[in-house]
């Protein structure tokens, strides 16, 4: 047991609070916080730890429990932390084994991890001690399954840490197996449903992200909405080559300044499976990155992505996090190859209307990597028709509609009804299939929504309403949502689910609206033996929708700021979000 837990169980068998504690030994109440709390802990041969068993020992005299003195619980104590010196030697141990047999580069793992290099060669030598050690082994392992992908390094890596080769076969096992290596009495075991529940908590960040983000606060931040392109054009060698880190992070620039000083506005198309260390670890590098791209985007050019989906689950969503902005903005299709691509050999392919730029680096060596830039119209040309060639190989990660696809949304929408298979959706508001017209013209009128917006509803709610029918007639739906509570109701509003028309202009419940709504809802349910509704007490999300197509397609609706709809398909990604888990808002 560690000392933290130690202390806890003492004085929840003594009834004993934090601030009575700090009182009788002494010590603040905010070391007491920090003691229990995991954060801080005393030297084994401290006063400080003497005064906590003292005062503990009082405590139990004073209830009758003679048999936890003072010298029992300072010896409890001691053992506890002796055994965590002795797991912060062992990952010493591990850890110095690990980079002098893998030949690791404090450099590299430093970008990858966003440590301090000079922290990282304190760490290591033990001359400073971590206070968070599970999360540098979180760190560390990721960056040696992301860096580890051949089969010759697997099997070292194996062969080190004495693992059978089944256990780098997958990320999930490969990720646990050099984990438990680094810290061997970590909590939870690798288990099939562990790896599940880790998918979900990553999967529940990416929700986040979409549910939180707001498009017009987004432009406020970047000053999108007074971007002005720039239009000198960049004057470069027909060809330029560049090489390691630093020089490749200035050749993704180079052509995004190229493309957008440019008149050309053929679309943009981007495909990479170089290791992210590249992108990891520059701030500055990243902000000029972002910059580039909302210029593009400002420009008014469509980015044709293929992802690399090659990469730890855990990277992927961090990719996908990162994009979500440009997502937002309807003006990316992005794509995946099904393939399994080369573990070795990495590479990229960038292509617009006036440049390319294609790179390449050896798995394990990305500082020894190359870009070459070309302005050359035959390379150009060839490079344009190698982006098309990726593209008929390739898959639409996601299907993105935003209001210049409102026709083909709805026409997706009707294919949709016809598919048979079970369905859940996790929402933030009612369903506006299972209101009744009444009570949506008496929430029309209390908007004072404009005639013709009036109308729009009205024909979007009948539509609603038809297609569920039909869903009904060969789908088992469940329908999940929180009610708000009426106390804090003005803080959290409801607002009528309208994403589908692409009305984004809030429609407000008054809260017996909710109510009356709720209670057609649950009518539904009863007169619908394929429907059930099923109410929760911790609301998941405010601003998103989530429709799940049992192991086909997952649709997530964003209500407003933009109202946008994105269909996934891709089976990692549809498997994670099937076993999604609500979580609670504070």
């Amino acid at each position: 047991m560690k000392f933290h837990e130690l202390l806890n169980q003492y004085m929840t068998t003594l009834h004993c609070t934090g601030n009575e504690l700090s009182a009788r030994c002494g010590l603040s109440a905010s070391v007491i916080s920090r003691y229990r709390s995991g954060e801080r802990e005393p030297q084994s041969d401290s006063d400080s730890l003497a005064a906590l068993a003292n005062a503990l020992a009082d405590l139990a005299k004073e209830q009758g429990m003679d048999q936890l003195s003072a010298a029992n619980i300072l010896s409890a104590f001691q053992n506890a932390l002796l055994s965590k010196s002795k797991e912060y030697d062992l990952f010493l141990y591990h850890f110095n084994l690990l980079y002098d047999k893998a030949h690791l580069n404090m450099k590299d793992i430093a970008t990858f991890t966003n440590f301090d290099p000079s922290s990282l060669y304190r760490i290591k030598s033990g001359e400073r001690r971590t206070t968070d050690l599970p999360s540098l082994c979180d760190k560390l392992t990721k960056y040696v399954i992301s860096t580890h992908t051949s089969e010759e390094k697997k099997e070292m890596i194996a062969d080190l840490m004495e693992l059978e080769p089944a256990m780098t076969a997958t990320s999930d096992s490969y990720y646990q197996a050099v984990f438990h290596w680094l810290l061997p009495n970590a909590k939870n075991e690798p288990s099939a449903d562990q790896n599940k529940h880790t998918k979900a908590a990553d999967v529940s960040q990416l929700l986040t992200k979409f549910d939180e983000f707001d498009l017009e606060d987004f432009i406020r931040v970047i000053h999108f909405d007074k971007l002005k392109v720039p239009t000198l054009p960049l004057h470069l060698p027909a060809t330029k080559n560049y090489f390691g880190i630093a020089k490749m992070r200035e050749g993704e620039l180079d052509f995004f300044k190229m493309t957008v000083t440019s008149r050309s506005g053929e679309p943009i198309f981007m495909c990479s499976d170089m290791p992210m260390l590249d992108m990891a670890g520059s701030n500055d590098f990243n902000k000029k990155w972002m910059f580039a791209i909302a210029c593009a985007i400002k420009k008014g050019l469509h980015l044709n992505m293929v992802h690399s989906l090659n990469r730890p689950f855990e990277e992927l969503l961090l990719g996908l996090e990162a994009w979500i902005p440009i997502y937002m903005t309807g003006q990316i299709s992005p794509f995946y190859l099904p393939q399994e691509t080369n573990p070795v050999y990495h590479h990229l392919n960038y292509v617009s209307g006036v440049a390319a730029l294609c790179g390449e680096s050896i798995e394990g060596s990305p500082l020894d990597g190359k870009y070459t830039l070309t302005n050359n119209k035959e390379d150009v040309v060839y490079y344009q028709k190698k982006a098309k060639h990726i593209l008929s190989h390739a898959k639409p990660l996601m299907e993105i509609f935003d209001l210049t696809r409102k026709k083909e949304y709805e026409d997706f929408l009707k294919k949709d009804a016809q598919m048979i298979g079970e369905r859940k959706n996790i929402l933030s508001s009612l369903p506006i299939y299972t209101m009744s017209p009444e009570l949506l013209e008496r929430i029309l009128r209390a908007n004072q929504i404009r005639s013709e917006d009036a109308q729009m509803i009205r024909d979007y709610h009948r539509f609603e309403v038809t297609r569920m029918q039909q869903k009904l007639a060969s789908c088992i739906i469940t329908d999940e949502l929180a009610l708000p509570a009426e106390d804090t109701y003005d803080q959290h509003p409801m607002y009528v689910s309208l994403s589908g028309c692409f009305y984004d202009t809030p429609v407000l419940y008054a809260y017996e609206d909710i109510l009356a709504h709720a209670a057609e809802t649950r009518a539904f349910a009863d007169s619908h033996a394929n429907y059930t509704f099923c109410q929760n007490d911790n609301s998941a999300f405010r601003n998103i929708q989530i429709e799940i197509v049992k192991d086909r397609y997952v649709v997530i609706s964003k209500i407003k700021s933009p109202s946008i709809h994105f269909v996934i398909e891709h089976p990692k990604l549809v498997h994670a979000l099937q076993n999604f888990t609500v979580p609670v808002i504070s």
